[in-house]
């Protein structure tokens, strides 16, 4: 009797290690950092051509053009344009005879209207009520280092989980090579889900 509650005791142990290395795993976050929100197109591509050759660079560039969309939505929509894959992109002129989908805007523009600071919630040291106190200043993005495997979705598609201050989970966002073998977002909904109430 005392063996099997040995043998019990050590299995339980067992599985609670291995529980909590796959925990740990699922916490622990890479950053991605840029030194100040790009004014321009040419400041952008600068960016986005240092970052965009990974999913987590790809994703970070999309997070970032959301910011300046939310301040300059001229110039946001020429960065969205240039973070989203072509099968979502619509003819405009916005960047290259391209824009995003006029429904995509929309959804955007309402959530924007409700929370102005929403994004800033993917940024390392803001919250999503209070703005990016200068443009001037460095941003950071946190990504889960090693993905679920149930997060993981082939050669094509890859998916990656972004840090949000306002929620206790990272929120996913999927992404795929495009032609300059350049990742860009193929879908965000996640990133655009309201934020748990305070309440709960």
């Amino acid at each position: 009797m005392k063996q099997l509650l040995r043998i019990f005791t050590v299995s339980v142990l067992i599985l609670y290690c291995v529980g909590y290395k796959i925990n740990a795993q699922s916490v622990e976050f890479a950053s991605i950092t840029i030194k100040q929100l790009p004014q321009n197109v040419d400041e952008f591509l600068e960016i986005r051509d240092r970052l965009a050759s990974s999913p987590n660079g790809g994703a970070a560039c999309f997070l970032i053009a959301l910011i300046v969309y939310a301040k300059n939505n001229h110039l946001g929509t020429k960065l969205l344009t240039m973070t989203i894959d072509r099968e979502f992109l619509v003819q405009g002129n916005s960047y290259n005879g391209f824009q995003p989908r006029s429904t995509d805007l929309n959804v955007i523009n309402d959530l924007l209207k409700q929370k102005p600071y929403f994004f800033y919630a993917y940024t390392s040291a803001c919250q999503p009520d209070k703005e990016i106190n200068s443009l001037s200043s460095e941003i950071s993005f946190d990504f889960v280092r090693n993905p679920p495997t149930a997060y993981k979705e082939g050669n094509e598609i890859q998916r990656v989980l972004v840090r949000c201050s306002a929620d206790t989970k990272p929120r996913m966002i999927k992404l795929r090579k495009d032609y300059k073998d350049f990742w860009k977002v193929y879908e965000w909904s996640s990133i655009l889900a309201d934020f748990p109430s305070k309440n709960n």
